[in-house]
């Protein structure tokens, strides 16, 4: 997820505080790193160390919000818990490379890529090559969730709410493996979903654990009552259903060299996006798309169908519809000025991204 608003305000505190994640995150890979059981192990950390390199820390920035939404002061189990929501976003996106079968991610080589070339330079053939970088990469994405659950664990189980922030985060992980599993499906046209099936998919695989989660979990840790835990998951699941409904735009009708993705992608993968949904929803044009879905019809052809019925408009308006939902929730939140400007820019950047 690339979201460009700074989280933060862009002062002392607030760039101290992003140094802090990037520190306390740097020291527990190192850590694993150094007390890795085999060699092959400690360089699989270095490789998870790599892929962890340059990200914006959104979550973790997330986390941070959502403590804000209750409190003024700073806790400093927030980095441990932000480092492993950090942890979990890292380990998610390695398991969804394998999925994709994408050895490329935002035009850098994933980590599978690099066991995958190691093995071809040593004279491995390409499937048993690929076999290999996908295998390191699942263990990756295993080690990473068992790291993060060990960080959580840490941090809260001295905390009265800690039990509950625990379950939060694993009904992330949860909700995100069941998401995943739909959206597999529902590509290899096993299921037939409509908007609805579409955009839920789209909340249990990328709302939960990106959005939800870190802000509820924040929340949580400074003291958050009942009433602003609810307000607060209705929100975070309509900036989730925007952010993915402008994903899906993007890989259909984006420019790859700056979404860093082809935007025929989606279409030759067969996945079922909220572009889809849309356009089959519609009856004159539903014959089209299950023709697609069984190979009859071509991704080109495709392409035409959702130009000639203004689908980029159509689900852009959707995307709006779920900010313009999500400010009303906003509204309802007793919020502090910093606070509610940061959630309003990160509704208008949600709607604007380009990547």
């Amino acid at each position: 997820m690339s979201i460009q608003v700074q989280l933060i305000p862009q002062t002392k505190p607030g760039q101290q505080l992003q140094r802090e994640f990037d520190r306390r995150l740097e020291a527990i890979l190192c850590e694993q790193t150094r007390t890795a059981p085999t060699p092959q192990m400690a360089a699989l950390w270095q490789q998870i160390i790599k892929a962890t390199s340059g990200g914006k820390r959104t979550r973790p920035l997330l986390v941070n919000l959502g403590y804000q939404v209750v409190a003024t002061d700073q806790d400093t189990r927030l980095l441990d818990i932000g480092c492993a929501f950090e942890l979990l976003h890292t380990a998610l996106v390695i398991h969804d490379d394998i999925i994709d079968q994408d050895f490329i991610r935002r035009g850098q080589p994933t980590l599978s890529a690099h066991y995958r070339d190691a093995a071809l330079a040593q004279g491995k053939s390409q499937a048993t090559a690929e076999h290999l970088g996908h295998s390191a990469a699942l263990l990756a994405g295993d080690a990473l969730i068992s790291q993060a659950l060990q960080l959580l664990h840490a941090a809260c189980q001295d905390l009265a709410c800690g039990q509950r922030m625990i379950d939060v985060f694993h009904s992330a992980i949860q909700q995100s493996a069941a998401g995943e599993l739909d959206d597999v499906m529902f590509s290899a046209h096993i299921e037939s979903p409509d908007l609805d099936d579409v955009l839920q998919m789209h909340r249990l695989k990328t709302a939960a654990y990106s959005f939800e989660a870190p802000l509820i979990t924040g929340a949580l840790l400074a003291g958050a009552t009942d009433e602003i835990v609810t307000r607060l998951s209705t929100f975070a699941n309509l900036l989730g259903s925007c952010y993915q409904i402008i994903d899906d735009v993007l890989g259909t009708f984006g420019d790859a060299e700056t979404t860093g993705k082809p935007n025929d992608s989606d279409l030759r993968e067969g996945k079922i996006t909220v572009l889809i949904a849309l356009v089959e929803s519609i009856e004159s044009a539903a014959g089209t798309v299950e023709a697609w879905r069984h190979g009859e019809v071509s991704n080109d052809a495709m392409r035409a169908l959702l130009i000639a019925h203004d689908i980029e408009a159509k689900a852009r308006a959707l995307a709006d519809e779920c900010c313009q939902q999500a400010r009303a929730e906003l509204a309802q939140l007793p919020l502090s000025k910093a606070v509610r400007t940061t959630f309003d820019q990160l509704i208008d950047d949600l709607l604007q991204r380009n990547t």
